[in-house]
């Protein structure tokens, strides 16, 4: 009797347990879903961007403005004649920052082994000089770097026009502020160019006749005009570590025309000087914390209202790869370098007239390519005569669109630079924009910590060195 008991209590507690038979289960409650968050204000404006640089994207999509790595040679912009790769590149790096080159036969100081190509192009400064002139032999100084003592100007190396930058120039055909060096297999910006101007006897410009792009180019022809010695008997024939490198890259420790094998991989290592680093890049590949909403609304002015994009595309925001001179040369109405008290020597005339100068086209007067965009704040000197000192003035200046130059008249301004009905708060954006997202603040990985030769990177006066802490 008593196990009997346990048993209906035991079962007793069972079913309450299990809620009872399955007749009087209870019907599920349907529970709502909740409503999807509100996008923030951040995401609403990114997705605005991405629409809007889709329609002014070269390749239709706003990844079009992508830079690729700086090692994948493959979908990096090169000439057909010079195939990136690794062994070039390494050479070219050393040779473009190497102070130990320069000709004891064309110099006119004694200030032998002081320069390099990075003196005005270096990459504490954005590849730019970081002043107004760029100076090669006859100079002393890193930061403010200056005429040394005694030396007259018409000895020193002194550009009469600012130093472009290096930096992204893999998407540009041509070179120089009006163009005047590249013809490469294929290229399109200076065909059909009076030859007696494209390839002058007895001027740089014979360097054309090469048939290369305009970074190799200009590489052939800046070893000659900046007084750097490549060739038999030079460090980079000398010098045991530049013979393996020469060996690697070429497959002989001297080529037969050793100027261009040091052109070539001078050339090969600028183009994979990129800004990959950059916010903007970045955001580009999928970060999209990258951005505050200030940069996103000032990228929407450059895209959108602002028509920037309109002269500054593709992923260097210079002038997309296959562009026509029309989209590479604008006439924007900028005072030249005697704007300046200071200014070293004379702007000759073929200077002043940009593209004009070389191609003989008054069509082209006072045309000049336009730049890439990225690191502008290395430095504080903006346009070929460095007649702004902030990018907030170049942003001013455009959005007014008035000459500052008073031989170009406002009928020769380019068609696209117009007024601009910019507010305050969107010209604040945009210069954020330009200022911080296009601002890669590592771009000393392009640069080597020490040379074969020893001597101090970039430039090796007595200044320099110090400066640049080599002693």
């Amino acid at each position: 009797m008593k196990n009997l008991l346990s048993v209906v209590l035991c079962t007793t507690v069972l079913s309450a347990c299990s809620g009872g038979t399955s007749d009087s289960a209870p019907e599920p409650v349907a529970v709502a879903p909740l409503p999807a968050p509100e996008p923030t204000a951040l995401e609403v404006s990114i997705g605005e961007l991405k629409e809007i640089m889709g329609t002014t994207s070269p390749t239709g999509s706003y990844e079009g403005y992508l830079l690729p790595e700086s090692d994948d040679f493959l979908n990096i912009p090169q000439d057909p004649s010079n195939p990136i790769t690794a062994e070039k590149v390494e050479l070219g790096k050393f040779i473009y920052h190497e102070t130990g080159i320069t000709s004891t036969e064309t110099n006119k100081t004694d200030l032998e082994n002081t320069w390099s190509c990075a003196s005005c192009h270096n990459g504490q400064n954005g590849f730019k000089s970081g002043i107004r002139q760029g100076i090669g032999e006859g100079g002393i100084g890193f930061n403010h770097r200056m005429l040394a003592e005694g030396i007259n100007p018409e000895d020193a190396d002194v550009q009469p026009v600012t130093s472009p930058t290096v930096l992204n120039t893999a998407y540009q055909e041509v070179m120089l502020w009006n163009g005047q060096f590249g013809n490469e297999v294929g290229g399109i910006v200076n065909i059909g160019i009076d030859p007696d101007r494209h390839f002058t006897e007895g001027t740089p410009k014979e360097a054309n006749l090469r048939g290369l792009s305009g970074l190799e180019t200009q590489a052939v022809a800046g070893l000659g005009v900046h007084r750097m010695n490549v060739e038999e008997g030079s460090i980079l024939t000398t010098n045991e570590k530049y013979q393996m490198m020469f060996e690697a890259a070429y497959g002989t420790s001297q080529p037969h025309d050793m100027l261009e094998a040091a052109a070539l991989a001078i050339a090969a290592y600028e183009r994979t000087i990129l800004a990959n680093r950059a916010p903007f890049q970045e955001f580009l590949r999928g970060n999209e914390d990258a951005l505050t909403i200030e940069e996103v609304e000032g990228a929407k002015v450059f895209f959108g209202k602002g028509n920037c994009a309109g002269c500054h595309n593709g992923p260097a925001l210079s002038s997309p790869v296959g562009s026509m001179a029309t989209e590479v040369f604008m006439t924007l109405g900028f005072h030249d370098l005697d704007m300046w008290d200071d200014i070293i020597g004379e702007v000759p005339d073929g200077v002043r007239e940009g593209r004009s100068g070389f191609t003989g086209d008054d069509m082209e007067k006072y045309a000049f390519k336009v730049p890439p965009l990225y690191n502008l704040i290395d430095t504080t000197v903006f346009g070929h005569g460095a007649s702004f000192t902030s990018v907030e003035e170049v942003v001013r200046y455009k959005v007014a669109a008035t000459p500052q130059n008073p031989d170009v008249e406002v009928s020769d301004l380019d068609y696209r630079f117009t007024p601009l009905d910019l507010t305050e708060e969107e010209i604040s954006n945009l210069v954020t924009f330009l200022e911080t997202s296009l601002y890669d603040p590592e771009l000393m990985r392009y640069v080597p910590t020490e040379l074969p030769s020893g001597l101090c990177v970039t430039n090796n006066d007595d200044d320099s060195r110090s400066e640049l802490g080599c002693d």
